[in-house]
């Protein structure tokens, strides 16, 4: 149930050759720079969500060890791990509009598309607009799996508190959940080549800036 590590978009703070006319790097170092400040939040609320995973999952095995003679621990128990989900829930939601709002600042790179004159620098550019975009489209689709994700274990939590469920109830609500997983795991593994993807061709573009300039 434990969401991968996702890659962050910029390695570091970019270095760009100082020289006249570098108008066009200096711009786009702005944005990318201004871009990765605007996703701090999504990057800080990744701990939140894996500790909170981790520990309903510790709740869930331990709702399994107890007895029908437990049954007050096992409602406390599955109240405690709802509670956590509805957590992740508020995590998510403040993951997802700061990757929108990181979206809308790099939508500045369409007027220095517009304003550089250089095609084949025009063209790497409109390239990298592509490759972020994509980007952003893959996290979109990621936390829709998740938040889906969330759904399902909630009733999973809220059944095992149930006196009379039957295992067989139980086990068709839990593959639910193991398959949403799988879900979530595909795309987060798309959104983290997206990002490596966008990593290569953004060092490529400011290598080839700092070749020119030179």
């Amino acid at each position: 149930m434990h969401k991968l590590a996702i890659a962050t978009v910029l390695t570091g703070t970019l270095f760009l050759s100082a020289c006249t006319g570098a108008s066009t790097e200096e711009q786009l170092n702005g944005i990318l720079e201004a871009t990765f400040e605007e996703e701090a939040e999504y990057r800080e609320v990744q701990s939140e969500l894996q500790s909170r995973e981790q520990h309903e999952q510790e709740i869930f095995e331990s709702i399994m060890a107890l007895t029908k003679e437990q049954q007050a621990e096992v409602e406390e128990k599955s109240q405690e791990a709802i509670a956590s989900a509805d957590e992740r829930l508020e995590f998510l939601e403040t993951e997802r509009e700061s990757m929108q709002s990181a979206a809308e600042q790099f939508k500045e790179i369409g007027q220095l598309i517009e304003e550089t004159e250089d095609e084949s620098l025009k063209s790497d550019l409109q390239a990298l607009k592509e490759q972020m975009d994509e980007r952003f489209m893959r996290h979109s689709e990621f936390t829709d799996q998740y938040e889906a994700l969330i759904g399902h274990q909630k009733e999973l939590y809220a059944m095992v508190a149930k006196e009379e469920m039957d295992l067989a109830t139980l086990q068709d609500k839990t593959d639910e959940v193991n398959e949403q997983n799988d879900s979530v795991q595909e795309a987060v593994t798309a959104f983290n080549e997206e990002t490596e993807q966008f990593n290569e061709l953004k060092n490529e573009t400011i290598e080839k800036m700092n070749a020119e300039n030179d």
